[in-house]
């Protein structure tokens, strides 16, 4: 196969499994999770400001609070495991992966575009409600001054909390991808690893090394104010970070791309 044919079939996977993924019925619950904190942040926005949310301070601190807490442990980890999961699994499911199965084409393009197509889709719909979140935190400032967020200070901390999200749909993708190939229930596994990743501020400086979490912490602007509660451990310098999520993803893959080429389908047994 030349490059180029390896490539057109790359990006006709990549266009129709993005279709799928955006306005098919698996977005509606992936929506509904990046809408959850636009409408804390909206009601937090909405309301008269106290003095603990007139400052920049404040509102930085309390955004990076929702984000490593709940946007990045729990909105991006549950939608990245609706849309990479659903891959090949939710395929499986609907009884529609054989005509794709079918098609001259090798495992490679088939993972390779498939991933691609659940990390746009899934960066399309964070993407926009990670950026939107981060402005209604600053609603009370942008009152007073209505341009602040496009000064250099807030305009780099939204930047670096947007790459930090787009590195955790590639490294959480790359995982739920294998899950969905490798198990028949892959809610399972990805359950132990929600609880793993939630559990990862209090675990020891060993273990934390163990998550996607830890090295995405390496990467935020803000550390999380809940870090004077947890086990002492320093997160891993930016290069380390990109190097361990890189590392994640190149395994994550390779093992799903071995699971392709063994793929059977039965869909007596589902």
């Amino acid at each position: 196969m030349t490059g180029g044919t390896w490539r057109r079939q790359v990006a006709v996977l990549l266009r129709t499994t993005t279709a799928r993924s955006l306005l098919g019925r698996r977005a509606a619950p992936v929506l509904l999770l990046a809408a959850m904190p636009v409408v804390l942040a909206l009601v937090r926005g909405l309301l008269p400001p106290g003095s603990e949310r007139v400052g920049i301070g404040s509102s930085t601190t309390q955004f990076a609070d929702i984000f490593h807490f709940f946007i990045l442990r729990f909105v991006v980890f549950v939608a990245t495991a609706v849309v990479f999961i659903n891959l090949f699994r939710g395929e499986v499911v609907e009884r529609s992966l054989h005509y794709t199965l079918l098609a001259p084409l090798p495992r490679s393009v088939l993972v390779a575009g498939k991933y691609l197509g659940g990390l746009v889709a899934s960066v399309a719909i964070l993407g926009p409600a990670t950026v939107v979140t981060f402005v209604l935190y600053f609603l009370p400032q942008m009152r007073v001054a209505p341009s602040i967020l496009l000064e250099a200070p807030l305009l780099g901390q939204l930047l670096r909390w947007l790459v930090v999200m787009v590195l955790a749909c590639a490294a959480y993708g790359a995982l739920f991808t294998l899950a969905g190939l490798r198990f028949s229930n892959p809610m399972l596994p990805a359950l132990l690893f929600l609880g793993w990743e939630s559990l990862n501020p209090f675990l020891p400086p060993l273990l934390k090394a163990v998550s996607v979490v830890h090295y995405l912490e390496g990467l935020t602007p803000v550390p999380p104010s809940v870090r004077a509660f947890a086990i002492l451990g320093r997160p891993p310098a930016p290069w380390a970070a990109v190097l361990g999520l890189a590392v994640i993803v190149a395994v994550a893959l390779w093992a799903s791309l071995w699971c392709a080429r063994r793929l059977e389908i039965s869909y007596g047994s589902d």
